[in-house]
């Protein structure tokens, strides 16, 4: 998300007002309250009741004139500002600033939320027949769809395309490898192969397969098979034979990978994971990357996030089964900042409602 504008305190003050989504509060002993400023990254350690007062008039975009019948002086909406409590309600970048509210999605609140013992709108446990249910659900989706189409899956237009090796045969687990697992921290630069290479990728997005399949019936019903649904893997090729060095977003379906046009070394990598620079060597670096408005347009309820963050360990974890299988090793980290993998990856502009929420490491152990 874009970061807020700072303000010039030498400049008019902007026609209206709003809370700024970068202002998260909560309970401390005592009934009292603190916040944390993501804008400013200020905590405050109390916040008064006015300010309160202040922060939920101004929920809807308020005019001076607005404020100022509500009781609140031009001396009170200045020093909020100034402190980033409230947002011009009006600049350029505020639409993006309140993308996930507008989708009824706060990443921290949803978090708060997901604790919640709060209904879905399906009613549920009230003896309802499985066919009742599922023509419910039919008619929701058709309501979201009467509101506004189901999002493609994006794809971009590469600079290049390369046809990976699709296995022919099934990856036959063993416990044995699953349980012999650990985290590797030194990569050997021997490159990984093109089979294997596809092989791991093609076995570990067969849900995504499936699920896109499915949803081409035009059954609306069938848009409830959520594989991954959100799912974009993008893969910095480090070390694969046959295989140019760069990063390229994983077309699961055709099972081919699509360049971007982007060569970073490993420092650059390495910048979007803390500098955990062990990352080095052969193999590929991979990006789980979030398609944002997909998933925010079938789940509307509290446990929302907290079933997306669950969704991207079940998807580590089908990559390393195929991963170890194969004779790779791996690392994963969920430590990635978000705006440098944008970057890394292409997707800033391109794809701004997407982020890379996850990273995993393959190679051979040295």
């Amino acid at each position: 998300m874009s970061t807020p504008q700072t303000t010039d305190t030498t400049a008019p003050a902007p026609a209206r007002l709003v809370s700024s989504p970068f202002f998260f509060a909560h309970e401390r002993r005592g009934d009292q309250l603190s916040a944390l400023g993501l804008a400013a990254r200020e905590r405050l350690r109390t916040v008064g009741a006015r300010a309160w007062e202040l922060l939920y008039f101004h929920l809807e975009a308020r005019t001076g004139s607005e404020a100022a019948a509500a009781g609140f002086g031009p001396a009170e909406r200045e020093q909020a500002l100034a402190a980033g409590l409230l947002v011009d309600a009006d600049a350029t970048a505020t639409e993006d600033m309140f993308r996930w509210e507008e989708h009824r999605w706060s990443r921290a609140a949803y978090l708060l939320y997901s604790q919640q013992d709060l209904p879905y709108v399906e009613p549920v446990g009230r003896g309802e027949k499985l066919t009742a249910l599922s023509d419910f659900r039919r008619g929701q989706i058709a309501g979201f769809q009467s509101a506004q189409g189901y999002p493609e899956r994006f794809r971009i237009d590469p600079v290049h395309e390369i046809e990976l090796p699709t296995p022919q045969e099934p990856i036959t687990y063993s416990l044995d490898s699953m349980l012999g697992r650990r985290s590797v921290r030194k990569f050997a630069d021997e490159p990984v192969t093109a089979e294997t290479l596809g092989a791991v990728l093609y076995h570990a997005t067969a849900n995504v397969r499936m699920a896109e399949e499915s949803k081409a019936s035009g059954d609306p019903y069938f848009l409830l098979n959520s594989f991954y649904t959100w799912l974009h893997v993008y893969v910095v090729v480090q070390g694969v034979e046959g295989v140019p060095r760069g990063v390229y977003q994983y077309d699961a379906v055709r099972n081919t990978l699509l360049a971007t046009g982007g060569e970073p070394a490993d420092e650059e990598v390495a910048a979007t994971i803390q500098g955990q620079n062990w990352i080095g060597g052969g193999g590929v670096s991979l990006f789980v990357t979030v398609q944002w408005d997909r998933y925010q347009w079938l789940y509307r309820h509290s446990r929302a996030y907290l079933n997306l963050l669950i969704q991207m360990g079940e998807f580590a974890q089908e990559v390393l089964q195929a991963a170890y299988q194969l004779g790779l090793a791996g690392w994963l980290t969920p430590a990635i900042a978000e705006s440098r993998a944008a970057s890394l990856l292409g997707l800033d502009g391109v794809a701004s409602d997407a982020d890379a929420m996850y990273y995993l490491k393959l190679g051979y152990t040295k």
